[in-house]
């Protein structure tokens, strides 16, 4: 078995290294690509007709995804050639984003609004393109000192909803993703007292807001967290 792509070239990789593995797939990577194969009863990955929407979206927010492979014999090659085997991805290759040690938290909060101001861009690139997002958490990030990450895209898929439904679930993504994000540097902390008060501050206020077609969650976000410095000021006061 070897992996080709849909030109039926046959990948060849050095050596790389293990990085992390979850429900659906497992990461190997170097310093330049991640390499992320599915396990071959996962029913979460990405599809030909999704790859060919993210490939072509040129973000600094958003992973870059260079081919999609599928595992195949001889025998299925030949079947996939002659058109009487559909084409599976099983693995991609993607850019590789190095993860910094940043506790949002105690970041200046100007770090925290743009990176969630360029997102909201990323996530209106989505839905103009009728993808819904899923699975956006912080554990599907990368943190560096400029930017916010969205690395993995596995769970997104295209809805024929009308562009204001999907517009609507993306923002609604984007705020989990903010709350995700706060809430794991919390926790970094080990101080359960601090999680829980902030927890019920983001439940109680800060991202208790309706979510239509036009909302803004950045601007929301801003005017709830005022002109503290840093977004642990507007928690813990």
């Amino acid at each position: 078995m070897a992996y080709y792509n849909r030109d039926n070239d046959k990948l060849k990789l050095n050596k790389l290294k293990y990085l992390n593995s979850g429900e659906y797939a497992k990461v190997r990577y170097n310093s330049d690509i991640i390499f992320k194969e599915y396990y071959h009863d996962s029913e979460c990955r990405l599809t030909t007709e999704m790859f060919d929407i993210l490939k072509n979206i040129d973000n600094s927010h958003f992973m870059k995804i260079y081919e999609i492979y599928s595992e195949m014999n001889t025998l299925e090659l030949a079947q996939y050639i002659l058109k009487q085997r559909p084409f599976i991805v099983d693995a991609y290759i993607a850019k590789y984003y190095p993860e910094e040690q940043i506790n949002v938290l105690y970041e200046s909060i100007d770090y925290l609004l743009d990176n969630f101001n360029e997102l909201e861009i990323l996530f209106k690139i989505f839905s103009y393109n009728g993808i819904v997002t899923d699975d956006v958490k912080r554990t599907n990030t990368v943190l560096n000192k400029n930017e916010i990450i969205i690395i993995d895209p596995d769970a997104f898929y295209t809805s024929k909803e009308s562009q204001k439904d999907i517009l609507i679930r993306n923002k609604k993504e984007l705020l989990y993703l903010f709350k995700s994000i706060l809430l794991d540097s919390a926790k970094k902390n080990e101080n359960c007292k601090e999680w829980l008060l902030i927890n019920t501050k983001f439940n109680s206020y800060l991202t208790d807001f309706e979510i239509e077609e036009n909302t803004n969650i950045t601007k929301e976000l801003s005017k709830r967290l005022g002109y503290v410095k840093r977004p642990i000021d507007y928690f813990i006061k």
